[in-house]
């Protein structure tokens, strides 16, 4: 039988082949090889018992998604990479991995923790699939990422409302948006909208869209090609997991 990261790593080629970046291939072989990166982040696993899987063999186990992103950073080389969302901090993890590799780059995250949700957003439910994600008490998001990674990451606690616009305002590029927060159709709109209106040459990823229509109303919006890629389960069948609206 198929391993699960067999069938990862094949989905993945694909999807790198359809984005014409075959060359992000030989980024994912280096990251595979590269098992201190992978010590390191099982480490910071058994410190606690958020996830139920104790150790990870290899880096398709991550998921397409984390590694989708870690190819497409090393092969286009951005100065700046904004994401939404940070929680346990795997997919910050990969994102700066993939910056301290090219040896260029940082990572602007906002993240607002799941226990300060009522301070901003009383008696609002998060977007859909939001509950099930667990965090732990007290602990700064992104404790996942290896310490050797976070020279090259500024993290901004609160609501994407509230810094996005300043982040958007101050950078002269952004070269990737990942959305990655609250999946409700207004947190996609307003993250994304705000994106595109000061930095239309982004490339973005909408991780989750299916959630809602939103995604599919934006590539209208835009006329942005849109991939949909899908992701391999615990079952190994493909499922829905994420968008990426590549700029031409």
């Amino acid at each position: 039988m198929i391993s699960k990261s067999k069938l990862v790593k094949k989905s993945l080629y694909k999807s790198f082949d359809k984005i014409g970046r075959p060359s992000c291939k030989s980024f994912l072989n280096e990251l595979n090889d590269d098992l201190d990166f992978l010590e390191d982040i099982n480490a910071l696993i058994r410190t606690n018992d958020i996830f139920i899987k104790r150790k990870f063999n290899d880096i398709y186990e991550f998921s397409i998604y984390r590694n989708f992103i870690y190819g497409l950073i090393r092969d286009s080389r951005p100065s700046v990479v904004v994401e939404t969302g940070v929680l346990h901090g795997l997919t910050s993890a990969w994102i700066l991995k993939a910056l301290e590799d090219n040896k260029k780059g940082r990572l602007i995250s906002i993240d607002l923790p799941r226990r300060d949700w009522d301070k901003y957003f009383k008696g609002i439910q998060f977007g859909k699939e939001g509950d099930a994600e667990l965090e732990i008490k007290n602990e700064i998001p992104g404790w996942v990422i290896p310490k050797n990674l976070k020279d090259r990451w500024e993290l901004n606690l609160g609501p994407s409302q509230d810094h996005l616009p300043k982040v958007c305002a101050e950078q002269k590029y952004i070269d990737l948006f990942i959305h990655d927060s609250d999946h409700s159709y207004q947190t996609m709109q307003t993250e994304c909208e705000l994106v595109n209106k000061y930095h239309p040459e982004s490339n973005i990823i909408i991780d989750d869209y299916y959630l809602n229509e939103y995604a599919f109303d934006f590539q209208k919006q835009i006329g942005k090609d849109m991939l949909e890629i899908k992701e391999i389960n615990d079952s190994l069948k493909e499922v829905k997991g994420f968008a990426f609206f590549l700029n031409k």
